[in-house]
């Protein structure tokens, strides 16, 4: 009886013990297992893990597959990374979102295409796709020399050639657009071309083709794009986020101008739970003159700067906070005291109310003069805290690098595979930017300027080169430090350092599952890397066996 009683007593103990642990054990069971990987933290170790756990979206244990196999319990969903690398989710740090949201669906992209021939065969499916008479675009995201077998803008004979029954024109940045025979019919025959009814700024290109020099004519061939809904406008915006997801992005910041469209198809989204990329977003407003200049002021005021959650909304300001100030890296560009007066004037009231401004300056002289401002506000606002970035930065100078990495300021660098290249130097000098120590982060400037697909980035700041195999930066970085400066410093960038950018413990589970070994491949290879798998909170937004 007494034995009995001690058995009974123990397993009363026993179970009581189990009860009291259910919950801890409860919480350790991961939701998600990924194992049997390479997988690149990026902390400050740059740490390498074969295993992740995930728990509500977060990563909640890193290590060996023996040391999270604690955490598998019966309801725990496990993949089998078979041996492949995983590195954190992208982030794009400069993008003009909205714009590429409501025009992709209908443009033939030619991004980082290297041969004539079969950028002329996507042209034509494209064509093919939409049907006669209706319009074919190819809105930036390339350049006439990135086509090894023969470089140089597009002829109408040869657009007519592929797309014969369709308008085609294809911009090349904001400097040139090219057309075949249908197109320039079309634009010097309506009404929306211009008031006279013919084209504007029309010459005959060397190469035979036309060619527009002028932003003017590009702006009244974007206004046969398709007028959208709003229901339209929201599936365009998903679209394109799975588009971006392909490509391996989780996350970007828009920066781009009012005339671009309004968030409200993102909002919807997100309110649904539907969004497949983190959206932030910069304040909207138009300043072209001191009268606008002083609308805007009035806007800054009644705006909260940080207005977001996990998954979308406002950060801070820019990349012009006033339009007159801009800059480029082909040009010299100075600019009168009136300019940078109401520049100085806006940015005293950012820095008054907390705003974080991303500017774009590309020459060292604009730079120079931003920071002569930074500095001055410092005395009362602290750019510690502020953050602010300078975008581009393609031709800043060492000693530029150290007054903003002493001011607490941050650098953002954007894609330039599609640009010329900076004879003499390298633009930007990424590798002054590394060993400075500052932080400093990569972006596309997509999508007209250049190519949206992060691992061009990667691959032009490691190789050094620009499509199709030309040496633009004698002097790369490592594919660790370029990495880090497109997901870590990036999410420090966007204030976002405390849960996006690495995959750490109570981070958000934005991965990626590489088709290849990042570390590994021939540096000429990145540019070739694609996702297997991206993941964003736990979920596999993007599956390319299910695009097979």
């Amino acid at each position: 009886m007494l034995a009995t009683s001690k058995i009974s007593l123990r397993s009363f103990i026993i179970v009581l013990i189990a009860c009291a642990f259910e919950p801890i054990l409860q919480a350790q069971q991961a939701d998600q297992i990924f194992y049997n990987g390479k997988i690149l933290i990026v902390d400050s170790n740059f740490s390498v893990a074969e295993a992740i756990a995930v728990k509500s979206g977060r990563i909640s244990a890193v290590g060996s597959v023996a040391e999270l196999s604690s955490r598998v319990g019966p309801s725990t969903e496990r993949f089998d990374l078979k041996g492949r690398t995983v590195i954190p989710g992208l982030i794009d740090n400069h993008m003009h979102y909205m714009r590429g949201a409501s025009r992709w669906r209908f443009e033939a992209r030619i991004d980082g295409v290297t041969s004539r021939a079969e950028a002329l065969k996507l042209i034509a499916a494209k064509a093919k796709a939409v049907g006669p008479g209706n319009w074919v675009f190819v809105l930036g995201g390339w350049s006439e020399q990135q086509f090894s077998d023969r470089p140089g803008g597009f002829t109408e004979k040869e657009l007519d050639a592929v797309a014969p029954d369709n308008p085609v024109f294809i911009q090349k940045s904001y400097s040139r657009a090219y057309m075949n025979g249908l197109a320039a019919e079309r634009l010097s025959t309506s009404s929306r071309s211009s008031p006279s009814g013919r084209s504007q700024g029309r010459r005959r290109g060397s190469n035979g083709g036309r060619s527009f020099s002028t932003r003017e004519i590009i702006s009244r061939a974007t206004q046969f794009l398709p007028q959208r809904s709003g229901s339209e406008r929201a599936k365009d915006v998903a679209f394109f986020n799975s588009v971006l997801n392909r490509y391996g992005l989780t996350a970007v910041y828009d920066v781009g101008r009012a005339s671009d469209g309004d968030f409200t198809p993102v909002e919807e989204l997100s309110k649904r739970n539907d969004l497949t990329l983190r959206v932030f977003h910069s304040l909207r407003y138009r300043a072209n003159n001191p009268r606008e200049a002083d609308e805007a002021v009035s806007l800054i005021n009644a705006s909260k700067p940080y207005n977001n959650n996990d998954w979308f909304g406002l950060i801070g300001m820019g990349e012009h906070i006033y339009n007159p100030l801009h800059d480029s890296s082909m040009r010299s560009s100075t600019f009168g005291g009136e300019i940078w007066n109401e520049f100085e004037k806006l940015a005293r009231v950012a820095a008054g109310r907390g705003w974080h401004i991303h500017e774009h300056a590309m020459q060292d002289s604009t730079i120079s003069k931003i920071l002569d401002i930074a500095e001055g506000l410092n005395k009362e606002h602290s750019m510690h805290k502020l953050r602010w970035t300078i975008a581009h930065c393609d031709l800043i100078s060492r000693e530029n690098i150290e007054r903003a990495k002493k001011l607490g300021l941050t650098l953002a660098v954007h894609n330039k595979t599609a640009k010329p290249v900076v004879e003499g130097r390298d633009s930007p000098p990424v590798s002054w930017l590394q060993e400075s120590g500052i932080v400093w982060g990569l972006g596309s400037d997509g999508t007209v300027v250049s190519t949206v697909n992060p691992f061009h980035t990667l691959w032009w700041v490691t190789s050094g080169k620009v499509f199709p195999d030309e040496v633009s930066i004698r002097t790369p970085v490592s594919r660790e430090d370029a990495l880090i400066a497109h997901t870590r410093s990036n999410a420090y960038l966007i204030f976002k350092e405390k849960d996006l950018g690495s995959l750490e413990i109570g981070k958000w589970a934005d991965m990626i599952v590489l088709d290849r070994d990042y570390l590994a491949v021939p540096v000429d290879e990145i540019r070739e890397i694609t996702p297997v798998q991206t993941i964003l909170g736990g979920r596999i937004v993007f599956d390319v066996e299910k695009y097979k």
